[in-house]
């Protein structure tokens, strides 16, 4: 087996496996979605009944502010459980194994507090211990609107788990792979036509063929020359073929995690996967 890095940004991750085949990484795309430990919201406190005073701008009265909105609370709870809470590996390292065992898990608290009218964001989410490493990566989720005299006070405890217990432990979004691609452009007629909507740089002369052989140019330079289906022509002179042993894996994630950290626990996850089913099956032989 042959791994290459293809691209390693802070939330999106490409790999090139050589030498493998469609059920391994498979599991690794399957790992990653739902093996991946990481913090989410798993506790959400409302506070009930007045939260101050303020004065109607058409009466002049002092009213007091009411907890609550036009949402019930169980929905408000749903929303701040599915924001991404940044997890880094130190993190990871001292409570993934504590999963299932809620004295031990991370005493990480968040508080949010609003008077409408407003709309409150997930921004408005703020670690209790003003650790910035722990605010929420992506500000401007709108969670819920307030009108005049409506209010929120709500206090939240992160926990770690895994997207096989919930979606909202989910740091790995949209994981995809796809067989490594060849391009091959005969001469003839309809080839200038897919050279020139590729691209002539991304083509290597071979014989009387224009050929792209790196499997990520070719996977970009297939779906540019998709807008060319219906001309026959450009059509015939188009030739795909794939490696069966040869993939592309590649995904992003929510932000509550780097991509890097989240591959290396998949695959640490998905090792232990298979430790324990070996072991099982030498237990029962």
């Amino acid at each position: 087996m042959k791994v290459k890095l293809r691209k390693n940004e802070k939330f999106f991750t490409q790999v090139e496996f050589e030498d493998v085949n469609y059920s391994f990484v498979n599991s690794i795309r399957r790992s990653l979605v739902s093996m991946v430990p990481c913090l989410a919201i798993h506790e959400v406190d409302f506070h009930m009944g007045s939260l101050g005073a303020y004065v109607d701008e058409e009466t002049g009265e002092e009213k007091e502010y009411e907890s609550i909105s036009a949402m019930f609370n169980e929905i408000v709870a749903h929303r701040i459980g599915m924001l991404p809470i940044p997890t880094d590996e130190k993190t990871v390292e001292a409570f993934a194994g504590s999963i299932g065992d809620d004295s031990k898990q991370p005493d990480i608290m968040y508080s949010l507090h609003k008077q409408g009218p407003c709309t409150v964001y997930s921004g408005d989410l703020e670690p209790v211990n003003g650790d910035a490493s722990l605010v929420i990566p992506e500000t401007s989720v709108p969670i819920v609107k307030l009108a005049e005299g409506q209010a929120i006070l709500v206090y939240a405890k992160a926990k770690m788990g895994t997207a096989k217990q919930h979606a909202k432990w989910q740091t790995v979004v949209a994981p995809r792979f796809y067989q490594a691609p060849t391009l091959t452009v005969s001469s003839g007629k309809g080839s200038k036509t897919v050279i020139d909507t590729v691209g002539k740089e991304h083509f290597k002369k071979k014989g009387k063929n224009h050929v792209i052989e790196d499997p990520v140019l070719a996977h970009e330079a297939i779906k540019k020359a998709e807008s060319l289906w219906n001309d026959e022509d450009a059509k015939n002179a188009m030739t795909v073929t794939r490696n069966k042993t040869h993939f592309i894996l590649e995904f992003e994630t929510t932000g509550a995690m780097e991509a890097k950290l989240a591959l290396e626990q998949a695959l640490k996850s998905l090792d232990s996967h298979c430790k324990d089913f070996m072991t099982s099956l030498e237990s029962a032989a």
